[in-house]
């Protein structure tokens, strides 16, 4: 029985891991996906970047702090490069992201370390547990254990692997990804194993200060944020594709602006355009429609969310404006956008525990980090991100942007102007 109880103790904390890890460092690789190789941070241009900081016997690179701080670094850059946020905004925003980024890489080894120095007395303490009452030789009963924790880690990582290779649209879509942000998938896996086991570790300190929230205060949370648990209404739209493999970049951007000005003086109807013009054959053959139901197909799905979110507030029936994308450029009219629906109680019930139970987690662990740091040496040495990829220093850089997004109207005096269905 103790060893289940044991069991079923690291089973939760996988759990409360793929919660942790999910927010921002594993959503980052499957988010970036979707974009062009050409869109990467010219770390070339840095340089040697050398160590970001100097925690107890260790050191933590620069490198990774680039890895974790491009997407943001990447999104900044579209907004400045398409007037939606001035340089100096930008500069800021990246700035804070690099300080979030700085603080939880230090926080990860210092952590990191002190596990290393207390596994073993995790170990013995399941083992005391499991010893206690039992007849059987103590190093038979440490081999049990490690096994288990081991047999744990390894499914961890399978169902964490699958998940992020399944979200970024296959394995290979993957391995270009992290081949674009410096990062082998050998080097990423080792990252992903190192926080994996500070996290197993650091559970066996927090988990009796982290209760399983209550099934009243799952029923209180779901009452006092029903805006969190409201689904979009789908977003039903008519669209024509310029491939920027088939015209080049500026092919595709030259033919989109023709057509859209076409669409605008009314010698095409939106259905005839894009049967006629569209580079994608499954919608084309729809005269561009698409219902606001998912594609099947991952990297499909990846930009027409994209598009429905870029025109989720444009105005319905009018053609709207030319869309950009690291795929080509979309000509795009919002058709209807349907009611919200609120998701029901038990659809969310073990997703709002796990919330409550990792935001618990997080404040023990700030706690607790704030005890190791009292015992560890930490030096910051970059605490600002590389000048060279500042704002101000974008001029030349390949445009880009973490979404899709607006480019300017054709015209100046531009009227959107009724297209048909």
């Amino acid at each position: 029985m103790r060893f289940l109880y044991a069991a079923f103790l690291l089973c939760v904390c996988i759990v409360l891991m793929r919660t942790a890890l999910s927010q921002d460092w594993v959503q980052d690789i499957s988010r970036d996906v979707r974009e062009d190789a050409a869109d990467a941070p010219p770390l070339a241009a840095v340089g040697a970047v050398g160590p970001l900081a100097v925690v107890g016997y260790g050191r933590v690179g620069a490198d990774e702090a680039l890895e974790l701080w491009t997407p943001m670094w990447r999104e900044v850059q579209g907004k400045v490069r398409n007037g939606k946020m001035s340089p100096a905004e930008g500069d800021a925003k990246l700035q804070e992201e690099w300080k979030r980024v700085v603080v939880a890489l230090v926080k990860d080894e210092a952590l990191f370390q002190e596990m290393e120095r207390e596994h073993s007395s995790f170990i013995n303490s399941i083992v005391d547990n499991m010893m206690r009452g039992a007849d059987r030789p103590r190093n038979q009963v440490v081999s049990e254990v490690n096994r288990a924790i081991e047999q744990n880690m390894q499914q961890f990582f399978r169902e964490l692997n699958y998940e992020v290779i399944k979200d970024s649209g296959g394995a290979v879509k993957l391995h270009k990804v992290l081949e674009n942000r410096g990062l082998t998938f050998a080097e990423w896996q080792r990252r992903l194993e190192k926080k994996a086991f500070t996290q197993t570790y650091l559970h066996e300190i927090l988990n009796p200060r982290a209760p399983a929230p209550g099934p009243k205060q799952v029923q209180a949370y779901y009452a006092e944020h029903a805006d969190e648990f409201s689904l979009p209404g789908a977003v039903r739209f008519r669209h024509i594709y310029f491939s920027n493999a088939k015209h080049g970049a500026e092919g595709a951007r030259e033919a989109a602006v023709e057509v859209w000005e076409r669409l605008v003086d009314g010698e095409l109807s939106f259905e005839d355009a894009a049967a006629q013009f569209s580079d994608d054959a499954e919608s084309a053959a729809r005269g561009g429609l698409e219902s606001g139901e998912e594609a099947s197909d991952p990297e499909r799905e990846a930009w027409l969310a994209d598009i429905r979110a870029a025109l989720r507030d444009e105005t319905p029936d009018e053609v709207g404006p030319i869309l950009e994308s690291p795929f080509g450029c979309h000509v795009a009219m919002l058709l209807s956008v349907g009611p919200e629906r609120k998701v029901p109680f038990a659809e969310v019930r073990r997703e709002i525990q796990l919330k409550l139970m990792a935001e618990k987690w997080d404040e023990e662990t700030d706690r607790f980090f704030a005890s190791v740091r009292q015992k560890t040496d930490i030096r910051i040495l970059q605490p600002n991100f590389p000048e060279q990829l500042s704002c101000a220093a974008l001029t030349g850089m390949p445009a880009g942007g973490a979404r899709v997004y607006s480019t300017a109207f054709p015209e100046v005096d531009y009227a959107p102007r009724r297209g048909g269905r």
